[in-house]
């Protein structure tokens, strides 16, 4: 079995001390959630961890985009995500804009844990 941290750090004091851990589905919700929000040289040690959304938010949809934006999924689930396998990849337009006019995209995942039940279930995001 595969262990984690629990997000956010110290919101469960009460229950499972500041450093809570979590395993499972509940763990590769959080990791991939991360990853799918995170920008490249946000996090400290990791300069490469995050998949830079964000930047194609303001571009024309495309069907090329789509396919950019499904590789570099791809590749940093494949880089950063332990104890899962990626089945499928969706990008979406909601049809909502930001303040500045920009696009929101909504990103679903489906994947297979990778223990014994290769349980297999939906994370999304929406990238606004």
């Amino acid at each position: 079995e595969i262990y984690g941290l629990t997000f956010p750090l110290g919101s469960n004091r009460d229950s499972g001390g500041f450093f809570k851990k979590n395993s499972g589905r509940q763990m590769i919700r959080q990791a991939v959630s991360q990853l799918l929000r995170t920008e490249k040289g946000e996090r400290l040690m990791l300069p490469n961890y995050g998949c830079n959304l964000r930047k194609y938010l303001f571009q024309p949809i495309t069907e090329t985009l789509f396919k950019e934006i499904q590789e570099t999924i791809v590749t940093s689930f494949s880089n950063y995500i332990v104890g899962a396998r990626l089945l499928k990849v969706g990008v979406f337009e909601t049809g909502e804009f930001d303040a500045a006019g920009g696009n929101q995209l909504r990103v679903v995942l489906s994947i297979q844990l990778t223990t014994e039940d290769l349980e297999v279930f939906d994370v999304e995001a929406k990238i606004k």
